[in-house]
């Protein structure tokens, strides 16, 4: 990478020396010091000398040019005032474009003029260009037009050895560039070097005004000149020399800014001549990219360089990681076959205010910048403990609800047992009673058939140890009643005596056969007790709840038979006709006038909830959950089937029926911000979409001390 000199105007390099004895032209050479950046051409030095390896040298000297604003301050200007106006002496601004683009076209081969044009002749696009001395020029041609064998000279041209010229019948009436599929380049006879460049690179957009206007024209001139060195037969003179045989090298960048806060030098274009190669230019043209006094204030510099160039460009200490070119995707929309490389400078030396000459500044702009990563660094570090903090959290909830998920569905599948249980006894029980009494039957009828075997005392006595048997019978079971009725007899309290199981149970039993008897108080009663009972250990298994709750009294629902009919006929309709539960009414808090027409004729649509998890019907296992959407003291305990039940998480209000396949949904509940007291389950609510899935048992009546 070039090194600045002792003076400001002097750029060197291991193979670059200044001639400061020889002077250029009549143009003074800008002060690096100045902005040269901002003016539309400047002289950045005096003419330096390029040496190779087998030290041959090459001099010129480094011009930037604004090509659009150079040629728009032009625009309708003489031809004397044009020259007079130009950046290199006795060449129009115009030419040195067109030899620009020369030496663009036929070094990077994969870009056409009219992309080259609009890139050189962009906004904010400046290019530095090294001509070559003009004398030194002259005796390279003349050296190399004596050296060359006689029989060549007519088919090798004196300056680059193209083939060819252009007709002029080929040149355009409008004078500007057109793209012709047939002839590769318009600037084939321009410059023979047609190979790449090792530091080639792309570039992007069309501009809007065609700055290719004079090109044939230019094409032209320079065919004549070829043509009137190879006829010359005397030296050649400075006439005969145009600017296409001064460019070495030239290098196009665009300053933009990315995301308006980061201000970048595009380096788009950059192209040595073929026969001025490992001289060194190409290093100095970089070393004047990177030049802050030269291009301006930066803060990283952008090339796309292809995958050739990429050693080079490192050289230079220039980045291809991908993580920190992602900084730039922005510029690399029109790119293709190339690698985002990036130059980051240093701290000294571009700072805004170059004039403000403060000791340490350098130092305390290299702290800001130390203290401005570290507050970036904790900053995403916090965010990152954040997220890892919230998905724990997260993913522990979801473990403490498939968890609870599971408990409730391991509860269901024990009651789903145990009721498929009861239903086997009672069915094995049925079909006892009914293998009993056939066989009674037919002992009976054998016995009839027998009797005239059996003596008349036999008889008698078989007969007198059946009425002894039934009259033991009715009196177990008037003493049974009658024990029954005294132990559920209502306190002033509101309280109830336990009795024993195994006599409740046998009672139930015998009192369920008794198919004739309309109205069984004794029955209604024993029923009055088991939702007493379950009232009590349902309401002690909420810690919440008041411990002291007593039944006052029972309604029962007088629902006509049309209604149960429906009932019945629904749950038969139901995927799982044999789920099918007691449960507590949630939804009476609103409309406690509804209470007596349900306990008469049912749940109506009218009697649906716009809950959390849809429009329905709430019920609830627990009565004291079921309790905050009742009436005070008042609860409907009520028959509920179920069905095939959807497991919902997610709140719906929308919702007003179960997914395909389903009778019933079963929610977290309405109570969910509870879930950290008590036992989540406990919150659980069960939906039903159609009222007759519902029938009413009772209406509770209760108190709290």
């Amino acid at each position: 990478m070039a090194e600045k000199g002792d003076k400001p105007n002097e750029v060197t390099s291991p193979d670059v020396n200044i001639d400061k004895g020889t002077k250029t032209s009549s143009h003074v050479t800008v002060d690096l010091e100045s902005e040269t950046y901002t003016r539309p051409g400047a002289q950045l030095s005096d003419k330096l000398t390029f040496t190779n390896k087998k030290g041959n040298t090459i001099t010129g000297y480094p011009v930037i040019v604004d090509f659009r604003r150079l040629l728009q301050l032009s625009l309708g200007g003489s031809k004397s005032s044009l020259l007079d106006s130009a950046i290199i002496p006795g060449i129009t601004n115009r030419d040195l474009l067109h030899a620009v683009i020369g030496l663009y076209d036929v070094s990077l081969s994969e870009m056409t003029p009219d992309v080259l044009y609009s890139t050189v002749c962009e906004k904010w696009a400046r290019t530095i260009i090294l001509v070559r001395d003009l004398q030194e020029t002259l005796d390279e041609l003349e050296k190399r037009r004596k050296s060359e064998p006689p029989e060549e000279k007519e088919e090798m041209d004196d300056d680059d050895g193209e083939k060819g010229s252009v007709k002029g019948s080929e040149l355009s009436v409008d004078d500007v560039y057109e793209e012709d599929d047939e002839t590769p380049s318009k600037f084939s006879e321009v410059f023979s070097d047609s190979d790449t460049d090792d530091d080639d690179v792309d570039e992007d957009d069309d501009d809007e005004e065609d700055f290719s206007k004079g090109i044939n024209s230019f094409i032209t001139s320079v065919t004549d000149r070829r043509k009137s060195r190879k006829s010359s037969d005397g030296p050649i003179t400075e006439e005969m020399i145009g600017i296409e045989n001064r460019i070495i090298g030239c290098a196009t960048f665009e300053k933009k800014y990315v995301k308006h806060r980061d201000r970048v030098i595009h380096l788009t274009l950059v192209s040595v001549r073929k026969r001025c190669r490992n001289f060194g230019i190409g290093k100095f043209l970089l070393s004047q990219i990177v030049e802050p006094k030269v291009v301006g204030n930066y803060d990283a510099i952008v090339v796309h360089a292809d995958n050739e160039a990429v050693e080079f460009f490192q050289k230079f200490g220039f980045s291809d990681d991908i993580v920190l070119n992602s900084r730039w995707r922005e510029l690399a929309e029109q790119f293709t076959n190339c690698t985002l490389m990036c130059y980051l400078p240093g701290f000294s030396g571009h700072r805004l205010l170059t004039s403000i000459k403060i000791p340490g500044i350098e130092m305390y702009e290299l702290e800001q910048e130390f203290l401005k990563w570290k507050e970036k660094t904790l900053e995403v570090y916090q965010q990152q403990v954040t997220c890892m903090m919230r998905m724990k959290h997260e993913v522990m909830q979801l473990k403490y609800t498939t968890t609870t998920q599971d408990k409730f569905l391991k509860a269901l599948v024990e009651e789903n047992e145990k009721l498929k249980t009861e239903k086997i006894v009672a069915e094995k029980e049925l079909l006892d009673y009914r293998l009993t009494t056939a066989r009674t039957a037919f002992e009976n009828e054998k016995r009839q058939q027998d009797c005239d075997d059996i003596s008349t005392q036999e008889l008698i006595n078989s007969l007198q140890r059946q009425v002894d048997r039934m009259d033991l019978q009715l009196k177990h079971k008037r003493t049974s009643s009658r024990d029954l009725m005294d132990a559920i007899t209502n306190k002033p309290n509101g309280s109830f005596t336990v009795i024993d199981e195994s006599r409740y149970m046998a009672f139930t039993q015998q009192d369920s056969k008794d198919e004739e008897e309309p109205y069984d108080h004794i029955k209604d009663s024993a029923f009055f007790y088991d939702v007493t009972e379950k009232f009590k250990q349902q309401m002690m298994l909420d810690s919440m709840a008041c411990k002291k709750c007593e039944v006052s009294t029972i309604s029962k629902a007088l629902v006509p038979e049309k209604i149960k009919k429906a009932y019945k006929d629904r749950v038969q309709k139901l995927t799982d006709p044999l789920m099918v539960l007691d449960l507590y009414f949630c939804g009476t808090l609103e409309h406690p006038e509804r209470i007596k027409e349900i306990l008469k004729g049912g749940f109506t649509e009218r009697d649906f909830i716009c809950g959390d998890f849809g429009k329905g019907l709430y019920f609830s296992k627990f009565p004291s959950k079921a309790a905050h959407f009742s009436k005070l003291g008042s609860l409907l305990k009520v028959e509920v089937a179920i069905g095939n039940v959807e497991t919902v998480v997610k709140p719906d209000r929308t919702r007003t029926s179960p997914s395909t396949g389903y009778d019933s949904i079963l929610t977290p509940g309405r109570l969910t911000h509870m879930l950290g007291q008590g036992d989540a389950s406990m919150n659980q609510e069960h939906v039903v979409f159609d009222p007759n899935q519902v029938i009413p048992l009772c209406l509770l009546s209760y108190e709290t001390s």
